[in-house]
């Protein structure tokens, strides 16, 4: 009996415990660490290599979503020169995930190597749709490209709390960004 009692008073004691404690606070983004001597920061990364290769990239086809409504781009590119010059654009994009990824740069070796190996895999499937001339495989690609920053930027760029990307904000989420 007095053992019953025991086990019983130490079972409401350990779930005493477990209930009163409270929910872990949701993870803080952490400033990226400076790069080593020689290598730029993730700031210069994106303004010289990423930003300028994607808008390249989009020019040669999809949409554009503004508030009077989708506008669609060219169909593809008209001649072998800006075919090209998409192919260059997946190219930098591609190893432009490979960059991020490198010590000095990724923020955590969780989200952020994940969206490096995003924006990866939608370069390589980028320069594949633009090498074959794939006008509607490019469009695809670009869509990719795009969802691949979208979730990067919505987790490690501190927005306004009415933003599209509050819902990063929530720890875990499985938030995707409007296609």
């Amino acid at each position: 009996m007095l053992r019953t009692i025991a086990l019983t008073a130490g079972l409401v004691f350990a779930a005493g415990i477990v209930c009163s404690q409270t929910p872990p606070p949701p993870p803080v983004v952490a400033p990226a660490p400076p790069p080593p001597p020689g290598m730029l920061p993730v700031k210069l990364v994106m303004k010289h290599i990423v930003n300028p290769a994607a808008e390249l990239y989009w020019k040669a086809g999809g949409e554009v979503d503004t508030a009077e409504g989708e506008t669609k781009r060219a169909p593809g590119p008209e001649d072998d020169a800006r075919w090209n010059a998409a192919v260059d654009a997946a190219a930098q994009l591609e190893e432009a995930g490979n960059l991020l990824a490198m010590p000095g740069r990724a923020r955590d070796n969780d989200k952020w190597m994940k969206f490096a190996k995003d924006l990866n895999l939608a370069g390589a499937q980028a320069m594949k749709a633009a090498e074959a001339r794939d006008s509607k495989a490019v469009d695809d690609a670009g869509s990719a490209l795009y969802n691949a920053c979208f979730e990067c930027h919505g987790r490690y760029i501190p927005r306004p709390a009415n933003s599209l990307y509050k819902h990063f904000n929530e720890p875990d989420s499985d938030f995707k960004p409007p296609k």
